[in-house]
């Protein structure tokens, strides 16, 4: 499938490591144009609008429109004595404490059987980066990004209070995977 693609630049690295991911070629020559709010579409194209804000919403649904199932696309948690299956979409961020990998979401914690490094190579195509030895996170669920001490970056994360530091060791990666 070939689209266009009309968004600011800060989010377009992301967007492009997407679709490219799905197997989604950009081209300026596609009738079909993948533009966020606020940039105008060319006469004769057709247009899917989004916003920062629901660009999960639009992954899921080229998710569907491309007949990718579902099931590869979830994690089991174990969550007061049961386990839950949780979609990547729900998921703000992993941690690792200790020997244990724990899920977050909606502020929940989930028990999860995998280990970081496993999720790290698993969900990096699902819009997840590790970003310090204990640390997945979900990049559409970091409200703000600020520079900290020591060449750091300091996030703060959407729904929750918690600020968490990428730290030097993956810092170049967290900056090439968002196009900074």
């Amino acid at each position: 499938m070939n689209v266009d693609l009309k968004c600011s630049d800060n989010i377009k690295g992301i967007i492009t490591e997407m679709l490219e991911n799905r197997k989604i070629k950009i081209t300026t020559e596609s009738d079909i144009v993948i533009i966020e709010k606020g940039y105008e579409i060319e006469n004769g194209k057709i247009g899917i609008v989004f916003e920062l804000s629901t660009l999960n919403n639009l992954i899921h649904f080229l998710d569907s429109f491309l007949g990718q199932q579902e099931n590869k696309k979830v994690i089991t948690g174990k969550y007061e004595g049961g386990y839950e299956v949780i979609s990547y979409n729900q998921i703000s961020y992993f941690e690792g404490i200790g020997n244990d990998v724990f899920c977050i979401v909606d502020n929940k914690k989930y028990k999860v059987k995998e280990k970081l490094y496993e999720l790290e190579e698993k969900l990096r195509d699902h819009g997840f980066i590790r970003i310090s030895k204990s640390f997945i996170v979900n990049i559409i669920e970091i409200d703000q990004i600020q520079p900290w001490f020591n060449g750091k970056l300091l996030l703060k994360m959407k729904d929750t209070s918690l600020n968490i530091y990428v730290t030097r060791r993956y810092l170049k990666e967290f900056k090439t995977f968002l196009g900074l």
